[in-house]
């Protein structure tokens, strides 16, 4: 789901992207009842047939609409995720695709099954000879009606926005990865599912190579090709993907895999999984950083460039980022962003218990400190530091809890400023390191911590007494609004640590 770029407030809303040329001609994408979509999810894929002047016939055209079309804002726009060969592929690309969506792994998508009747006229491009082709065959002409028809239809009827995604598998593969070297602009992320480019000396190869090189030329007005290539029986010689990979410019994400165990027909599923999982990889809740939670929702702005359109953050991560700016006292920016998580995807049940809890949390006094106030807490220069420079080892333990567990702490300059880690060892053979981002001097000792990796993502902050030999103290989680079931105090942290 997107948004259009240009805006830089942390807060996401349902709008529209506007799309480029116009929509008043594109043909009508008429529903064909009578055909019956098999699709393993119940329901979600339907039939339709268009009248394409490109084409010069009429093609079938299976669609499978997010889960959030119907609930969430009408203005919300979705990327178009294209697969050919629309009987075999459609359903696979389909399942995966909202499996990864609901899981936060990628954008809910539009789904699209085009139809190829006669594959080898439409899927091979002009000057690739194949069994059965001449060299002036209708891969362009294909690629023309997606474009110039197709897109824009579903833009018209379905809300089509941007990043369009090509799918192919075998000889569709072949023009998925044609329209990446030629059609970067309209098609900038291809995932190819195990493409021959062995096919007349490399011909594939070496146009995705040439574009590379042109792009390259270009520099930093380069458009940012990705281009995922899964591969069991077929895909890329080792000489010609690192040929491409250093013609390839900055912009430029390539990744191949291959596929050991699957055959040419059995690596439909899991290409489509990794593919997607690639071609998405800094959507993903995973690449987002957790904490502060401000800063976990402004990753996505960071995506509007590449995706052409700023896309909503998934709706797992939206329904977790309410509860954690409650928790870290960011209310205002927690209403906000639980106004764009219901106009995305509607409301629900999770919906109304998170705002149950924002406003139980705006009854309460705001917090005195936030997790932003802490981490941007100006550190102390080296010459401040230097009684505390160096390697400290020790112990942590918690009341009432498990025995002390070893701890080490390490101040350093690094480009002429502070820095630090932690170095703790919760479970045997586990060692867990954390850099200090919260660094301040307090009167007799000092104060350092990190940001929390678990809920409640407060900073975890040791606030040590003692001298330049030994120091103790306590930890304890600050900035957040949060208590314990029951209302049951934190249990107290207690460490020593002795320089080395």
């Amino acid at each position: 789901m997107m948004r259009p770029r240009g805006r830089v407030a942390v807060v996401f809303v349902a709008c529209c992207f506007v799309l480029a040329g116009s929509v008043a001609a594109a043909p009508e994408l008429r529903e064909n009842p009578a055909r019956s979509v098999d699709d393993p999810l119940g329901g979600g894929g339907r039939a339709f047939i268009i009248d394409s002047k490109i084409l010069g016939e009429s093609r079938e055209v299976l669609l499978g609409l997010p889960a959030s079309f119907d609930s969430g804002s009408p203005t919300c726009r979705y990327p178009v995720l294209l697969t050919f060969d629309g009987d075999s592929d459609f359903s696979p690309v389909l399942v995966t695709a909202r499996y990864l969506a609901e899981a936060g792994q990628i954008p809910e998508a539009i789904v699209v099954g085009v139809s190829n009747p006669d594959r080898i006229h439409d899927l091979t491009p002009p000057g690739l000879s194949v069994s059965g082709s001449s060299l002036a065959e209708g891969g362009d002409r294909m690629l023309d009606f997606l474009e110039r028809e197709l897109l824009p239809s579903l833009g018209a009827q379905f809300r089509a926005g941007v990043p369009h995604v090509l799918i192919g598998h075998s000889s569709a593969a072949v023009l998925a990865t044609y329209a990446a070297a030629t059609r970067a602009a309209t098609f900038p992320f291809t995932v190819a599912l195990d493409a021959p480019t062995h096919l007349q000396n490399g011909w594939l190869s070496e146009r995705l190579i040439e574009a590379a090189q042109k792009s390259s030329r270009a520099g930093a007005g380069s458009f940012g090709v990705r281009h995922v290539s899964i591969e069991s029986r077929f895909g890329w010689s080792q000489d010609a993907w690192s040929r491409l990979v250093a013609a390839a410019p900055d912009s430029w994400i390539l990744e191949r895999r291959s596929l050991d165990h699957e055959s040419h027909q059995s690596m439909v599923f899991l290409g489509a999984y990794l593919g997607l999982r690639s071609v998405f990889a800094d959507y993903s809740v995973l690449s987002a950083p957790a904490s502060p939670t401000s800063a976990t929702i402004e990753h996505y702005q960071t995506l509007a460039s590449a995706y052409g359109a700023e896309p909503i953050p998934p709706r797992v991560l939206l329904v977790r980022a309410v509860d954690d700016l409650i928790i870290e006292g960011e209310r205002e920016l927690a209403g906000r962003t639980l106004a764009s998580l219901e106009g995305s995807y509607g409301k629900s049940p999770a919906t109304e218990a998170v705002a149950a809890r924002l406003e139980a949390a705006r009854s309460r006094p705001p917090l005195t400190e936030t997790v932003r106030d802490l981490v941007a807490t100006p550190k102390p220069s080296p010459r401040e530091m230097a009684a505390f420079l160096g390697v400290w080892e020790g112990q942590i333990q918690t009341d009432g809890g498990a025995p002390p567990s070893r701890l080490r702490v390490r101040f350093f300059e690094k480009d002429g400023s502070m820095a630090g880690e932690v170095i703790s060892w919760p479970a045997p053979g586990v060692e867990d390191i954390q850099p200090v981002t919260y660094l301040r001097l307090a009167d007799g000792g000092l104060q350092f911590g990190y940001p929390n990796g678990m809920r409640p993502r407060g900073v975890l902050v040791y606030e040590a007494i003692g001298d330049s030999q030994k120091l103790t103290g306590t930890m304890e989680i600050r900035g957040v609004d949060f208590q314990l079931p029951g209302g049951r105090s934190m249990p107290t942290v207690r460490f020593s640590l002795t320089r080395t």
